[in-house]
């Protein structure tokens, strides 16, 4: 190898090396903050109803902004500590969205056998869905508080949030 080929490959490593710490420099401290007021505009968006695919954008919006649309710091080491227990585990442990929505409205939702009726779902909206919501959408920004940033988390949780909202079946409409 030439002199100036070990120069270019050690170049792009510390290239490579600053992207990944200035994304971990933005992650840490605008990254975090900056999402929850988008977050927050999203749900006053979803409590007209109408501005739900606006709401929709701003949720993406507020994912793309915690890590500027690189890979979140640390994905790499995650996803290999993941792999690892796939292969050693037989019973696969459920992801957090998962598990934490059989306690919540979408879960309920799903669980019963016909829909709710429009005059519970009125009731609901006006005596809990409203305030619920805000929680839930705080409950999604939250997650940006731990070390690493789980955006499919974050888009679970956020998809969910007309559900919680109304007790409307879950939409299969996803954040990506």
């Amino acid at each position: 190898m030439s002199e100036t080929e070990t120069t270019q490959s050690g170049g792009r490593r510390v290239v490579r090396s600053a992207r990944s710490w200035g994304g971990y420099a933005w992650f840490m401290s605008f990254g975090t903050i900056l999402p929850l007021p988008v977050f927050l505009c999203g749900y006053l968006a979803q409590l007209t109803f109408v501005g739900a695919p606006v709401a929709r954008r701003a949720y993406r919006f507020g994912i793309f902004l915690s890590t500027l649309g690189q890979k979140p710091p640390g994905a790499d080491k995650l996803e290999s500590r993941q792999h690892e227990d796939d292969e050693g585990a037989e019973e696969k442990k459920k992801p957090f969205a998962e598990r934490i929505r059989a306690y919540a409205p979408p879960g309920w939702v799903e669980r019963r056998d016909e829909p709710f009726s429009t005059r519970a779902r009125t009731f609901w909206f006006i005596g809990v869905g409203w305030w619920l919501g805000a929680l839930w959408a705080g409950l999604a920004w939250s997650v940006l508080l731990l070390p690493y940033p789980f955006p499919d988390l974050i888009r679970k949780l956020l998809a969910d949030l007309p559900s919680v909202m109304t007790l409307g079946p879950p939409s299969d409409v996803t954040l990506r």
